[in-house]
């Protein structure tokens, strides 16, 4: 998320020594309940409350408490973690948040998804051949977090994923020559200019001998088209729903059928 000029950690509501469950805070709860109203409304607060406090030693043990109250280690990742970051999102567009707070609030979700899973991050895969998949986020974003979390479901998935995070077009290019990937996912965010996107796409499509199909993703597809970014940046897919992103590219039906996610029922 790029910092539009909203406020600042002296003049919005940033983190504090003390707490208090404030009107906003009560109102960020109720969205995440309405977003996804089979969470756990203890383990939200368990985990926001770690991710805003000024103790970096509480994500530890906010972790190990939502998994004492019966939370699975791959629902916190897929579900609460995104839920969570998502309203801090809205919090800061609607001025209730400091740009500072929510990066320090994201980077601490990132820390929560190291604890739940090492291997998910990793770059390996249950089998040699399995599908190989290169997540890329530009340079110059500002958070991740949306892509890791995309990785280690992939990953949970049986695929082998390759998280690209901030390389240079060039770079991308050349980890593509050479690695043999299924699919290339670029993850753009509302800020990401098509241009950027398209000297990362040029970059692969020259210098591969037979580059891999391109998807973009992420929340650009919030605030451009699909018809847009295909034509302007040289995607050969655009896409927000990454089961939709795997068919495309036909990487469902390789290797072997891979289950859906969970949805929590």
């Amino acid at each position: 998320m790029a910092d539009h000029g909203k406020g600042d950690a002296e003049t919005t509501p940033a983190l504090s020594g003390h707490l208090q469950d404030t009107p906003a805070r009560q109102t960020a709860r109720a969205v995440i309940r309405d977003i996804v109203l089979k969470l756990d409304p203890d383990v939200i607060a368990l985990l926001e409350d770690a991710a805003l406090s000024p103790d970096a030693g509480g994500v530890q043990r906010s972790v190990s408490d939502a998994l004492a109250l019966g939370a699975r280690p791959d629902d916190l990742a897929d579900f609460y973690i995104p839920a969570i970051a998502r309203a801090m999102g809205d919090r800061w567009c609607e001025d209730q948040m400091s740009f500072a707070s929510v990066t320090i609030g994201v980077s601490r979700l990132q820390t929560m998804l190291h604890i739940l899973g090492p291997q998910w991050r990793a770059e390996r895969a249950i089998s040699p051949t399995a599908p190989a998949i290169m997540l890329v986020v530009p340079e110059d974003a500002h958070h991740t977090l949306g892509a890791m979390i995309l990785s280690g479901q992939l990953r949970r998935r049986g695929f082998s994923v390759r998280l690209v995070l901030g390389a240079k077009p060039a770079e991308i290019a050349q980890r593509v020559c050479r690695t043999t990937f299924d699919a290339v996912f670029v993850s753009a965010a509302r800020g990401q200019t098509l241009d950027s996107l398209r000297q990362i796409i040029e970059n692969i499509k020259t210098v591969a001998d037979n580059p891999p199909p391109i998807v973009v993703g992420g929340s650009i597809l919030d605030v451009q088209s699909v018809a847009d970014i295909l034509a302007l940046t040289g995607a050969d897919h655009a896409t927000g729903k990454p089961d939709e992103a795997l068919r495309i590219c036909g990487l469902l039906t390789k290797e072997q059928t891979i289950a859906n996610f969970r949805t929590g029922e």
